[in-house]
């Protein structure tokens, strides 16, 4: 299964990296007048304005990028149901969750006392000196 999951997240990076490629030769083709910020709307579902900016001269590269978007967040959401299956199908092996002593000579339970432990509380008619 994990074989498989990382298949997944490859096709993931590459189909991120051929949009990320696209992106960056559709903002080379665009016509001189527009500016890069004009660009922003690279990140959002709107392939028509992008299409627009981009001019005629990169309609190829403009279809390109939206197919390679699509493919990356259809891995992403397929990669996260299909992890989300293996853990669920898992053998049910699960840590154990009864408290047992130490008895273990060499560990000093001290050590791992939280400092709020030894810390002094605050009693009835007794001054307390810490600010």
């Amino acid at each position: 299964m994990s074989v498989l999951l990382g298949v997944i997240a490859v096709f993931a990076i590459l189909s991120l990296l051929v949009a990320i490629w696209q992106a960056v030769m559709m903002v080379q083709q665009a016509p001189v007048g527009e500016r890069l910020g004009s660009f922003m709307v690279l990140g959002w579902w709107k392939f028509a304005a992008v299409q627009a900016k981009a001019g005629p001269a990169a309609a190829s590269n403009v279809e390109i990028y939206k197919r390679a978007a699509i493919a990356f967040l259809v891995f992403i959401v397929l990669g996260v149901m299909l992890s989300g299956w293996a853990v669920n199908q898992g053998s049910g092996a699960q840590a154990s969750i009864t408290s047992r002593l130490i008895n273990d000579p060499r560990i000093n339970p001290a050590e791992y006392a939280f400092n709020t432990d030894l810390r002094r509380v605050a009693m009835p008619g007794v001054p307390l000196s810490e600010s």
